[in-house]
């Protein structure tokens, strides 16, 4: 494994960078790859993040720097393969997290990713820990992406002259990933590291209460509604300690659910009293499921997950299967009412 000064160094050098966030993005993913880029068109070098989907209502915000231009795009050829200096991973460490673009990341001259899944870290024979791209930080104690390219962007600045940070777009972007993936610093890989983070952002003249309404109290009807209608096909299971639900094309279709909309529903089954487990499956496509995972106390969930190539955390996981949405719930649900009948 290597260490973040060596993936600064590598971003300084570069002239053109592509950024992979993972499949069904997030909060942490989408702040941090802002971050990242705003910090390298600072420093005068082309960088997008790439992705193929629909971004969360809710972090429109922050998805154009100050001349409008978007810092995502779903076009690999924005940056030709011969000119492609950087591709780097954030907030995801596996071919299948950032499908289709896998010949686009391999076609940089170097490959970087910073990540904080333990399930990104792969063990050779001899025991040597690596990740997927030549040069890698994976820290699964990091609360968040965020934290890691917080830590980067310090890094980049002992680098340079030309002023990084602090910076309060930057600084917003970064709450943005702490804030989301520590369930609103709720959850239990909230620790001293992040605070420490919170506290130098505040410094930086962020606006957290602008930022907090934008992603907490921004919802539409429709994200309402697509919570009420997998509530209804929700089913317990070992005894109430188990929990899984789903909504299909038709759902999301009939009521104009858009990208992100989903992501309270596991929320809500994991703060159903006794539960510890629970399963939400998405339809995305015909025989295309997205499942997200969440454990409450003791349930590693990741193990779940990654039974079907995918990954995450102990209490936060998720994989994409490729069968009929009816046959993944069968196959889901009794996944999960094994796993909870033996907590």
């Amino acid at each position: 494994m290597d260490d973040l000064r060596t993936i600064a160094s590598k971003l300084i050098n570069a002239k053109t960078v592509l950024l992979y966030p993972h499949v069904g993005i997030d909060g942490d993913a989408v702040g941090s790859c802002v971050a990242v880029a705003k910090a390298l068109r600072t420093l005068g070098k082309s960088a997008y993040a790439i992705y193929s989907e629909d971004l969360p209502g809710n972090l429109s915000f922050m998805l154009h720097d100050d001349s409008g231009e978007p810092y995502f795009t779903d076009d690999p050829d924005i940056i030709s393969d011969d000119e492609l200096d950087v591709s780097m991973a954030v907030d995801c460490g596996g071919w299948d997290r950032f499908k289709p673009y896998e010949d686009k990341f391999r076609a940089a001259k170097i490959t970087l990713c910073v990540d904080h899944h333990g399930t990104s870290i792969m063990t050779d024979e001899d025991g040597t820990k690596r990740g997927i791209a030549d040069f890698s930080v994976i820290e699964p104690e990091a609360s968040a992406c965020g934290v890691l390219v917080f830590d980067l962007l310090k890094e980049m600045q002992s680098m340079t002259e030309v002023k990084i940070i602090p910076d309060k777009e930057i600084g917003e972007a970064l709450f943005a990933a702490i804030t989301t993936d520590t369930g609103n610093f709720q959850y239990s890989n909230t620790n001293r590291k992040c605070h420490e983070v919170m506290a130098e952002l505040y410094d930086w003249g962020i606006d957290v209460n602008r930022v907090s309404v934008e992603i907490y109290e921004n919802e539409r009807i429709q994200e309402v509604q697509i919570r009420s209608r997998a509530m209804e096909h929700m089913e317990m299971v070992a005894k109430g300690k188990g929990a899984v639900s789903y909504v299909t094309m038709e759902d999301l279709e009939e009521l104009g659910v858009r990208a992100g909309e989903t992501d309270s529903v596991v929320k809500v089954m994991r703060a159903i009293g006794g539960v510890e487990i629970v399963a939400f499956l998405k339809e995305k496509d015909r025989d295309v499921i997205r499942v997200s995972y969440r454990s409450k106390t003791d349930a590693d969930v990741s193990l779940l997950a990654s039974s079907h190539n995918g990954g995450g955390h102990r209490k936060a996981a998720g994989c994409t299967l490729y069968m009929p949405i009816a046959e993944a719930v069968k196959l889901i649900k009794n996944e999960v009412e094994k796993a909870a009948e033996e907590l």
